[in-house]
């Protein structure tokens, strides 16, 4: 048989097959690539992408005068229109995450990641921020291997708010510097997500104030300021108890406004073409 009579393979008038249909629409055949024998439609062009600069991103939000739990937060592992289990089930907007299937990319979606990026909100007041930074660890999984361990300040966001301010009592802070090549870069080392590949970020914090700082009855003076607050305004009414304590922050009477801290995934993704 004669290569230009087998079925999907000829001129640009013979139709192909989708879904049982050999026209569009408005009656015209549905184009056929010659050299492969593959539909050319749309998204459905063969071998042809759309390669994108992309961040992945999900959110660990505390509220003013929280405590964190000592099972591990998984990030990632919700997506725009679920509830956030760590945050009164508040529904999730693309503000808060932009995947569309918890903990994996939907086909023919992936991410070959660049680096990981941990961003708080510059109104985050700064003892907040380091009682996450320096009290929590994170982790991150693709299927069940581990890549990557450690503390949140090697990976920051080379993004956020920078400048100064003449009202009193006003500050911004971020972890790191908001320049875009102010990121630990995996360079050769960067890893890839196929599509339907799980991955996890896992945030974790496994030490109560006692046992971080190694004393129960004299913790630092900002710790008691910030959260003991003479029993009054403060997350803990005494000493002993913010000891025997998560890490916390401060409550709004105290001037918190709690802890906004974006976890991101920046890298390549390939998408199809529209």
């Amino acid at each position: 048989m004669n290569a230009t009579h087998l079925p999907g393979w000829g001129p640009d008038t013979t139709a192909g097959s989708y879904l049982g249909q050999q026209r569009t629409a408005s009656g015209a055949p549905i184009p056929v690539n010659r050299q492969t024998g593959q539909i050319d439609i749309n998204a459905l062009i063969g071998q042809t992408l759309d390669r994108r600069k992309m961040y992945f991103y999900s959110t660990f939000r505390l509220a003013p005068g929280a405590t964190v739990s000592a099972q591990p937060y998984r990030m990632f592992n919700a997506k725009v229109g679920d509830a956030d289990q760590y945050f009164g089930n508040q529904v999730l907007t693309y503000v808060e995450t932009n995947m569309e299937s918890a903990g994996m990319f939907n086909p023919p979606y992936d991410c070959i990641v660049d680096n990981l990026m941990f961003k708080f909100a510059e109104d985050n007041r700064l003892f907040d921020i380091l009682q996450i930074s320096k009290m929590a660890y994170m982790e991150f999984y693709i299927l069940q291997k581990w890549m990557w361990q450690g503390h949140l300040w090697r990976h920051p966001a080379g993004a956020g708010v920078s400048g100064y301010s003449t009202q009193a009592g006003e500050s911004s802070w971020v972890n790191g510097v908001p320049e875009p090549g102010s990121i630990w870069y995996f360079g050769n080392f960067k890893k890839y997500i196929p599509p339907l590949v799980n991955f996890k970020l896992i945030l974790n914090f496994p030490e109560t104030y006692g046992q971080f700082y190694n004393l129960v009855g004299n913790l630092p003076s900002d710790v008691i300021a910030n959260l003991v607050g003479n029993g009054t305004n403060g997350v803990f009414a005494t000493n002993a108890a913010c000891a025997a304590g998560l890490p916390s922050v401060t409550t709004s009477a105290m001037g918190g406004n709690g802890i906004q801290l974006i976890c991101g995934l920046n890298g390549l993704s390939d998408g199809p073409v529209q």
